[in-house]
């Protein structure tokens, strides 16, 4: 059989190695599959318990900074144009940098508000991904082989 499709085998052991790496990356407990609808209601209820952690002021409304999100989603939701069963945990950034500006940012406002520099070439630091995951390595509905590079965060940070 593997003379029947020599150029996909390289790609299908790739596509194994990919997914033993990322099971044991995963964690030992089975966590239940819920709906969309569920999963958001679980994750508002975590955000409402980790804003009463220690350390928090009450900073409800407040600017909380660039931070790692995420959220459990099928690959197809993505709309890159895959069809397939696949999930996955994608991280983003998100929040705000105002917290991260320096004196050389709140010089750029300035020289631009008094018209010393041209608007359009200065802009202000957005949270943005620092470092990005693994590879995602998975099978479409028509057993075609794809490899999402850069697709999740890891880090995040004011740049």
């Amino acid at each position: 059989m593997p003379e029947d499709y020599p150029d996909q085998f390289d790609e299908v052991v790739d596509f194994i190695q990919a997914t033993i790496k990322r099971l044991r990356r995963s964690p030992d407990k089975q966590t239940p599959i819920f709906s969309r609808r569920e999963r958001n209601r679980q994750n508002a209820a975590t955000n409402i318990e980790n804003s009463n952690k220690k350390g928090r002021r009450n900073q409800k409304g407040k600017n909380r900074g660039c931070v790692l999100t995420e959220i459990h989603l099928n690959v197809t939701d993505l709309d890159l144009g895959y069809e397939t069963k696949e999930e996955l945990i994608f991280r983003y950034c998100s929040g705000s940098c105002d917290a991260a500006e320096t004196t050389y940012d709140k010089i750029l406002k300035n020289l631009t508000r008094k018209k010393k520099l041209v608007t359009d070439k200065v802009r202000q630091a957005c949270c943005r991904p620092t470092a990005f995951d693994d590879d995602l390595s998975f099978l479409d509905d028509n057993l075609v082989y794809h490899i999402l590079k850069k697709h999740s965060a890891k880090r995040c940070g004011c740049v």
